[in-house]
């Protein structure tokens, strides 16, 4: 077997290596090219585009109302909607997520991704950054004045040391941070922390991302379907939060489109009123992390619900909350949980004339637990009462609901910091943009140098910068002369 030889006694040398043996990852090496791989611009970009897939697909396929998977009655009533309209899609939209992608695991898990890639783009160009704004490169060749990107010579008349001396004078003048580089030479600049507002910029994504993910973890939002006049509704979520409605209003114009929705609300925690107003959708009752918003609203059927002895079994008010298929029914639904039992009362949909029931009648179905299909149907006029089984059912009258929508935002105050930042950070990047001029001065003239990239905003601020140094010296009889890159070719 022959072996690769190496001078052993040289300091710094490797061990001898057989020709089989491979190079060792340490641990330094594989955390570091993990590293390398969040600050990559093509991993990065996939990232975004997974990401913009996902808000194409929560734009195009309905999404689930807030609140419908907490309830397995609402989740298999927006199913059978959604069986209508895709058909045998539905199930597989379902099994992915889709009808709920922005609190999907998948969705999630690409805004983290992105947070990292946005991070690690971040702290890879810090060090930059800094040593621009703390250690900035002062000194150049002679040949940069003449092949950089700008660059200009303005005759002054005077000798070198004049020259600067005046040239450093006029420039602090103007708030410019003027370094000297040598006896003939100053490097000059503006704004050179101006590069931070990328950071503040992309730091203000992260929080905005982190915001968005504090919210579907831990944030809560329902559609409380209140019955207006009627009794409170629970919130639940471990409170003695009730919400009652006293009255709802809708404003139309003489098109007949809406102009307000507005319900008078009530809410108590156990028997004490907490907080009371008009509700509207961006007019919300705030109450500690609790928000209660104007949603919808709609009518619902007034039910009484007796056994064979006159007792009281069910009272309220049931809203019609759903749509058949069909578009020709709307559906309520209530439980009796003591006695298994779930029922659907069916109405006529409001302006539909070939409905099965008539104006001012209603059904109800009765769904025993374990059976898929209803065991008893039976239709009644308003205040007449139908048995079935060994219970009575009464259809008092027609009244409203109002949907108001519960919600709590735990990621809100991170939402306006990282708003705010982001403003910040784009208004310091694109107002304060980092501006570098080299000088030198030579026998009876002004060398002015800058090699920053093409960009009307720079080569503004370079030609500025000559024509003002013009006037500082005294005329000989010449005017600058001012190249670019753009010029020499």
């Amino acid at each position: 077997m022959t072996e690769r030889l190496v001078d052993a006694d040289r300091p710094g040398s490797p061990e001898r290596l057989d020709d089989g043996d491979e190079p060792q990852l340490t641990i330094g090496d594989f955390f570091h090219r993990l590293y390398q791989v969040t600050y990559s611009k093509t991993i990065g970009l996939i990232i975004i585009l997974v990401l913009a897939v996902f808000v194409l697909i929560g734009v195009i396929i309905v999404q689930a109302p807030a609140g419908t998977y907490a309830d397995p009655a609402q989740t298999e009533q927006f199913m059978s909607q959604m069986r209508a309209k895709y058909g045998g899609w539905a199930s597989v939209f379902e099994a992915l997520g889709l009808f709920h992608v922005f609190t999907s695991v998948a969705f999630l898990v690409v805004v983290v991704a992105l947070a990292i890639s946005i991070t690690g783009c971040t702290t890879h160009r810090i060090p930059q950054l800094w040593q621009n704004f703390r250690h900035p490169r002062v000194k150049v060749s002679d040949r940069f004045f003449t092949a950089a990107r700008y660059q200009a010579t303005v005759p002054t008349g005077l000798n070198p040391e004049q020259t600067l001396q005046l040239a450093e004078d006029k420039l602090k003048s103007q708030h410019y941070r003027v370094i000297k580089s040598d006896g003939a030479s100053l490097y000059v600049d503006k704004y050179s922390w101006g590069g931070f507002g990328t950071v503040a910029a992309h730091l203000s994504f992260i929080i905005i991302l982190a915001a968005f993910l504090i919210t579907g973890l831990f944030g809560y939002e329902a559609i409380l379907n209140v019955p207006v006049g009627g009794d409170g509704v629970a919130v639940g979520q471990g409170t003695a939060l009730s919400v009652k409605a006293t009255s709802f209003n809708a404003a139309y114009d003489s098109n007949g489109r809406p102009l307000d929705y507005v319900s008078h609300v009530i809410v108590t925690d156990g028997d004490k009123v907490v907080a009371e107003q008009d509700v509207r959708v961006n007019e919300p009752i705030t109450m500690g992390k609790w928000a209660f918003h104007q949603d919808s609203f709609g009518l619902a059927v007034d039910v009484a619900v007796t056994d064979g002895s006159g007792a009281s079994v069910f009272t309220g008010s049931v809203p019609q909350q759903w749509t058949s298929n069909d578009g020709t029914l709307a559906i309520g639904r209530f439980r009796l949980e003591d006695r298994g039992v779930t029922v659907d009362v069916l109405a006529a949909q409001s302006g539909v004339t070939n409905s099965e029931l008539a104006p001012g009648q209603v059904a109800f179905l009765i769904y025993r637990d374990g059976q898929t299909e209803a065991t008893d149907m039976n239709t009644v006029d308003q205040s007449e009462t139908v048995t079935i089984g060994d219970l009575d059912f009464t259809f008092e009258r027609e009244s409203q609901y109002t949907g108001i929508k519960v919600r709590t935002d735990p990621g809100t105050i991170w939402m306006w910091i990282g708003s705010i930042l982001l403003v910040s950070g784009m208004t310091v990047t694109f107002t304060c943009r980092h501006r570098r001029v080299w000088v030198k001065a030579t026998d009876s003239a002004l060398l002015l140098a800058s090699a920053d990239k093409e960009d009307s905003g720079l080569r503004a601020n370079f030609d500025e910068i000559v024509e003002q140094a013009n006037r500082w010296y005294p005329s000989v009889g010449r005017s600058a002369s001012v190249t670019t890159e753009a010029d020499d070719s």
